[in-house]
């Protein structure tokens, strides 16, 4: 009887050769990928940011389905990106120290897409040298290695091969396990977060399904259907996440513009290039891509997918081979080569003849196009594991293949993200010690992406020391690592409400000869929104905001603190009320030098209010969770109760056990109705789009477990 480790060899050198790649986040010391972006660091800001606050929710027995310290309160299961649901994330992240379970997630991410692509590439009857091949090298290759600062797209694009590998096992011996196991495997890849890469996955998917069936018999349109019918099942398992992403995105400010989409992030032929060497074109790493500029030219880590020049030639040569010899390896030659062209077409947008595809759901919900690059990469991966099958006896000449393909990765990849000591990284900066010891409310950052994208441009992370520095913006979503609530937040779906409001104070300030002056109303504007501090790179004269903190420079850059004139107030009462009927009303009011937001409110409703009359109030807040706000109010007289924390669907409001109505007011803040007297009033997010589809997701799980314990060796047809 041969042992189970040796016949899972494979995936124990799998497992050996990523930790080799990753094994400078765990020996000397714990580090962490610090890869710096247009303006901040997506690993930083992001990443790190939003995973850092996921896993002290976790620990605290809650989970983030709302975050208050970003953009005055932002709807984090809705967003997605955090990855809430997703299994990896709840188990290490809820166990283990915040930065060992980073890490370990990320590396099992990479795992994960390997033993992906090896299942599919043996559900293809190609041998374990050969599979092994394909999983190595899809894991190492480009895409995944310039997105290592987005955890959640990883994640999310290491579930692709197994989506493949359980539609294939099913076509292959019709068992309703591989049904359910698809299923399951659906619903955790959009749990992970980043669905752009799951609804190009079930595009490619249903291609190849379809494909297959062209070469089987009667039975193909069949088992087609099925497989649809899985779909909608892992759908179903996944609509606690489906249905809150939806409602945000109806007040989200995402245009389904196809023309935006196709510009923004554009994939050019000359990007073709970057297959045969990622670095061609110039390298973010020292300065020398192109920058930036939509419409006419992409970002650097959007248009990778690099898996080295012996695995190109290897893809290449099953295609062509395919044309002048015999090969039992036929349908899964032409399945995708066609989808590595047809992937590689659509990458390039408005450059190649299938860009009206774009103009249709769900395809016109994202930008980026060039994502469809890792169908492309796991296409060339399945091709050149094919062509390595017919070589596989020879094992000096695999294994020879084999070490250099690797070699090439490590040597192209090994260094291309920066890495920075986890201990150094989460010390507390300058500014963020000094507003510890203020008890500070509310800060917004300043100038920082400026001064930022000039250093990126100029010197890409050759010295990543700037960037180290630059922890002291604070900027968001950076301050929750520091316990800090910023006023901005930085996040995939934005609503329209909290756009307008980060408009309305960046355009408040305006360029002076020797730094930044302030429109009239802008402290009052902040103060009125909970802020208490600014920081900024550049100066700001105005007597509204006085220079308590700067650190030393560095790169002739320093970071400066300045404190509101203004007591900052997250809540008042007022009587003094206009109303309006849209967003662009309030804004033009807001702008007026005669508003006072500390003491005014405008309110969005369609009929005129209740006469108001205010002698004198009194409000606090007296209990305060992330997702529920207690407030007692005394009032003589009656008014309104204004809450500078963010308008959002699914949050409801209580007056005295009453079921009370929130107004929108001042672009992004709450208003509710308070009589006379002493009144109790609790805010608390239940969004319906969860609890009505919590059973949904929960009664279709338990089917599904069920199913697979029941029906596991059973066959449908």
């Amino acid at each position: 009887m041969i042992s189970a480790p040796a016949k899972s060899w494979p995936l124990i050198v799998i497992t050996f050769v990523i930790f080799i790649f990753f094994i400078k986040l765990f020996i000397p010391h714990q580090a962490i990928f610090v890869t710096p972006d247009y303006g901040r660091s997506d690993a930083w800001h992001l990443s790190i940011a939003n995973k850092y606050y996921y896993a002290q929710e976790l620990k605290k027995n809650r989970l983030p389905i709302w975050n208050p310290a970003v953009g005055t309160g932002f709807p984090t299961l809705a967003e997605g990106q955090t990855g809430i649901f997703f299994i990896p994330n709840l188990i290490l992240f809820r166990s283990l120290p915040f930065v060992l379970a980073y890490n370990l997630n990320l590396v099992l991410a990479f795992i994960l897409a390997a033993f992906g692509v090896y299942l599919f590439c043996r559900s293809l009857n190609l041998n374990k040298f050969a599979s092994l091949y394909g999983g190595i090298i899809f894991a190492l290759g480009g895409f995944f290695m310039v997105h290592i600062p987005h955890l959640h797209l990883i994640q999310t694009a290491a579930m692709l091969p197994w989506l493949f590998w359980a539609a294939n096992e099913f076509l292959n011996n019709q068992k309703v396990r591989y049904l359910l196991f698809l299923s399951l495997i659906l619903s955790q890849q959009i749990f992970a977060g980043f669905p752009q890469i799951t609804a190009y996955g079930l595009f490619s998917l249903s291609i190849y399904v379809i494909l297959q069936n062209f070469f089987k018999n009667k039975k193909g349109l069949k088992s087609f259907m099925i497989i649809n019918l899985s779909i909608i099942l892992g759908l179903l398992i996944a609509t606690i996440q489906i249905a809150p992403t939806y409602e945000l995105l109806k007040v989200s400010n995402r245009h389904n513009d196809p023309q935006l989409i196709l510009n923004q992030f554009p994939y050019k032929v000359k990007n073709l290039l970057q297959f045969l060497n990622p670095s061609i074109l110039g390298s973010p790493k020292d300065g020398t891509y192109p920058r930036w500029v939509p419409g006419q030219w992409g970002i650097y880590w959007e248009s990778i997918a690099y898996i080295g020049i012996i695995p190109l030639a290897l893809s290449a040569a099953s295609t062509v081979l395919l044309y002048f010899k015999k090969t039992r390896d036929k349908k899964p030659i032409v399945i995708f080569a066609s989808l590595a062209t047809l992937s590689i077409l659509l990458s390039l947008g408005s450059s190649a003849p299938f860009h009206p595809l774009f103009s249709f759901p769900p395809f016109s919900i994202f930008r980026v196009p060039s994502r469809f690059l890792i169908i492309t990469q796991f296409s060339l991966c399945v091709l050149a594991a094919i062509y390595i099958n017919k070589i596989t006896r020879r094992r000096f000449l695999y294994f020879l293949v084999l070490i250099i393909s690797i070699a090439n990765l490590f040597f192209v990849f090994k260094n291309y993200n920066p890495v920075g000591r986890a201990p150094d990284w989460f010390a507390s900066p300058e500014t963020a010690k000094y507003l510890k010891s203020q008890n500070p409310g509310r800060i917004y950052t300043f100038g920082q992406f400026t001064k930022w994208t000039e250093h990126f441009l100029s010197r890409g992370w050759k010295d990543p020391g700037y960037y180290y520095f630059a922890r002291n913006s604070l900027d968001q979503n950076s301050n929750l690592i520091f316990n800090l609530s910023q006023v901005l937040s930085y996040e995939s779906l934005p609503t329209q409400r909290s756009s307008i409001f980060a408009a309305s104070i960046s355009s408040a300030f305006k360029r002076e000869d020797s730094g930044y002056s302030a429109t009239a109303n802008l402290a009052n504007f902040l103060a009125a929104a909970g802020v208490s501090h600014v920081i900024s790179t550049e100066n700001i004269e105005s007597g509204d905001f006085r220079k308590v903190f700067e650190t030393a420079e560095t790169e002739n850059t320093s970071f400066k603190i300045y404190k509101l004139a203004k007591d900052p107030s997250r809540l008042f009462v007022t009587d003094q009320l206009k109303t309006a009927k849209t967003v662009p009303q309030i804004t033009k009011t807001i702008e007026n030098r005669e508003f006072d937001p500390k003491n005014q409110a405008i309110v969005e409703m369609d009929s005129n209010p209740p006469v108001l009359k205010l002698r004198s109030w009194q409000a606090k807040i007296v209990e305060e969770t992330p997702t529920k706000v207690k407030i007692a109010a005394r009032l003589d007289g009656n008014g309104f109760l204004i809450l500078s924390d963010s308008f959002s669907p699914g949050w409801s409001a209580k007056v005295n056990g009453a079921k009370a109505k929130i107004y929108p007011a001042n672009i992004n803040s709450r208003a509710v109705f308070l009589d006379n007297g002493e009144n109790k009033i609790i805010f608390e997010y239940k969004p319906k789009s969860l609890y009505y589809f919590l059973p949904i997701s929960i009664i279709s799980l338990a089917l599904t477990l069920v199913s697979i314990f029941k029906f596991s060796k059973a066959k449908i047809i």
